[in-house]
């Protein structure tokens, strides 16, 4: 039975207790819409505490994959904490990759709204904000699982160019692991992209898990790419001491996991045993998606870096990017924070010599 049949239900008791002459209490329509969209979750404290850690934990998730999504920082060029709001909405700087900065911006500054509230006490005021950050929040999953799948494509595309003509059922079955990792983080956004609008809460995890498949399947397609190029003579030895290691899908995600890989990787394309930068078209059909992003080999597309996409299977920001949690959170700090520049001491106030009394 619904929320607001019992409502009526006890309004009309309450009448007939009453001999008709009561009066329907005010109901704050705008309030119970807000309710109604999250799905009847009541603004009370411990309902809010869990809103604002889940905000919390995905804006740190996030964090990892757009600071390694978004390209280099130019020499001589401002950092996006750098410009003015005015600056950022300017249509030489409102590129990609501003844009997730601008959106990551707006979901830090409504989390961190919403938690002043809740610390004041006024929980009915700090719901919208938070809620409002956490819309924004599943934004961004979208676009960003959107996009990493589709560079886990390419990569998988790019392996399978190689892998498919030569005799090594042990680089194919690798390969045939990341094809179906791959295919399960489409599932992922489909569900997410097909779920109800105003289930944040569950579209975000279904995107959170499909960037972690999509992640898993550039590991399966990178660990095929190297028993691939190891040299015939050393692949038992290979397979024996390292590869059953990496097999499951389940993997820990140790750092002995990531130095070993990284230390591989760099070696083989050191001696040009591999291709440090790949690039490749993707012949296959993608599924539908919210803003149709396409890699096209040679436009406007630079090649895609292996040691970056190794870092981010690691959850690790690679080198020569910014992290955009601590930008923003410059950013909101800096446009804050009062500027005491070129402010005259007081008469009273102690030199910075002398010790207070």
């Amino acid at each position: 039975m619904s929320r607001d049949l019992i409502r009526i239900i006890l309004l009309f008791i309450l009448l007939l207790s009453q001999g008709g002459h009561a009066v329907a209490p005010e109901v704050d329509l705008e309030e119970m819409e807000a309710r109604r969209r999250a799905n009847g979750v009541n603004p009370n404290m411990q309902n809010l505490q869990i809103l604002m850690k889940e905000n919390q934990t995905n804006l740190e998730f996030l964090n990892v994959a757009i600071s390694n999504l978004i390209s280099p920082k130019a020499e001589n060029k401002k950092s996006p904490s750098e410009l003015s709001l005015d600056e950022l909405n300017k249509p030489e700087n409102r590129n990609l990759d501003n844009g997730y900065y601008f959106d990551f911006l707006k979901a830090n500054q409504k989390d961190l709204e919403g938690s002043l509230y809740y610390y004041k006490g006024d929980y009915n005021v700090a719901y919208r904000p938070l809620r409002e950050s956490q819309g924004k929040i599943k934004e961004m999953y979208e676009s960003v699982l959107e996009r990493h799948n589709e560079y886990t494509r390419v990569l998988v595309t790019f392996a399978s160019n190689r892998i498919l003509r030569v005799k090594d059922p042990t680089a194919k079955n690798l390969l045939r692991q990341a094809f179906r990792e791959l295919k399960v983080a489409e599932n992922f956004y489909t569900m997410g992209y097909n779920s109800a609008p105003n289930l944040f809460r569950n579209k975000i995890s279904l995107y959170q898990e499909g960037i972690v498949s999509s992640r898993r399947a550039r590991r399966f397609a990178m660990i095929a790419l190297i028993e691939f190029a190891t040299v015939i003579d050393e692949k038992k030895e290979f397979k024996k001491q390292k590869l059953n290691e990496f097999i499951d899908a389940n993997y820990d995600g140790t750092t002995n996991n990531y130095t070993y890989l990284k230390k591989t990787l760099r070696n083989y394309i050191e001696n040009k045993w591999l291709d440090g930068k790949i690039t490749a078209n993707v012949p296959f059909e993608r599924p539908d998606t919210a803003t149709s992003f396409t890699y096209v080999s040679g436009k406007d597309t630079p090649p895609i870096d292996l040691m970056e996409l190794l870092d981010d299977c690691y959850g690790i920001i690679t080198y020569n990017r910014i992290s955009v949690l601590e930008e923003t959170n410059g950013f909101i700090k800096r446009d804050t924070a009062p500027k005491l520049e070129g402010k005259e001491p007081s008469k009273d106030s102690p030199q910075p010599s002398e010790p207070t009394k």
